[in-house]
């Protein structure tokens, strides 16, 4: 890319590079009335429990990005990826937590390369797209790695759970009227379960799925130990979703027991202590979670 004085990480670039030209994405400017598209409180619950919003709510918030929040019922039919959390900047529409960091630091890294642009940037240098290319794809697999393990064990709890199967439906009461209210929860209860069959998850027995999900847990636990952060003492976006997932874990009773099998994992759970005393402001202030 021209103009960049330092070397773009590719795996970065984000999906609608297909359609616009990078420079021409890095160049304009921060749209200041970008929207952030959330689901609503009612549905949140089947959307990883909110995790990716989390994420995205601090990755943007770390970067000093202006954006308002807006909830709307339907962000995954909005989003062009089919998920949500959805950002709206300018002309550009992009879906979910790793494509919405893709494309902010796209914009960051030609204001931080550009020299007459660099004493106005004020936001958090996230180092992900400064670190050596080893570490680059490191980031890549532990992105894939957390979404994987956690997306999919909060996904088994909910929908082989009676009590949050009864949660679900009365988001879907609440948002629509009878009987879309009825044909959209059994679409989505269908589409689920079939993820989980194609996946070999949906028949495992429970103590099954939380003893994967404490090997993934294990082996993030391991990786921690002597580190602040999952890249040494660099916060970049794989921490923001590690932590935001572990929040949710933290907040939701119905993962009381995926919760209990981490306790004795003493470097996560340190290190989930010390990014809930640097985050937990940003998600009190923009979202009211405690």
């Amino acid at each position: 890319m021209a103009n960049l004085t330092e070397s773009y990480n590719e795996s970065f670039l984000p999906l609608i590079q297909k359609y616009y030209s990078l420079e021409a994405i890095a160049r304009e400017p921060w749209d200041q009335n970008a929207i952030l598209f959330i689901p609503t409180n009612q549905q949140i619950l089947m959307e990883n429990g909110g995790a990716e919003t989390f994420a995205t709510v601090i990755y943007l918030s770390f970067l000093n990005l202006n954006f308002e929040i807006k909830r709307v019922k339907n962000v995954n039919e909005m989003s062009p990826s089919g998920r949500g959390p959805l950002l709206k900047c300018g002309k550009y529409s992009i879906g979910e937590y790793e494509s919405i960091v893709n494309f902010s630091n796209l914009k960051v890294f030609f204001l931080i390369s550009s020299q007459c642009q660099q004493k106005f940037f004020k936001g958090n240098r996230l180092l992900g797209n400064f670190l050596e290319s080893s570490k680059k794809n490191e980031i890549k697999t532990y992105l894939l790695l957390i979404q994987k393990s956690y997306s999919d064990t909060f996904n088994y709890f909910l929908w082989k759970s009676d009590f949050a199967q009864n949660a679900i439906k009365k988001s879907f009461d609440c948002d629509y009227p009878w009987p879309l209210n009825v044909i959209l929860y059994w679409n989505e209860y269908l589409f689920e379960r079939k993820y989980l069959q194609l996946n070999n998850l949906w028949d495992l027995k429970r103590d099954r799925i939380i003893s994967r999900f404490r090997e993934v847990n294990e082996c993030l636990n391991k990786k921690l130990s002597g580190n602040s952060c999952l890249m040494g003492k660099n916060l970049t976006e794989v921490d923001i979703l590690l932590y935001s997932f572990m929040k949710v874990l933290a907040i939701t009773p119905l993962f009381a027991e995926l919760k209990a099998s981490l306790e004795d994992l003493t470097n996560l759970n340190r290190y989930f202590n010390e990014m809930d005393q640097r985050m937990a402001n940003i998600l009190q202030n923009k979202l009211d979670l405690n």
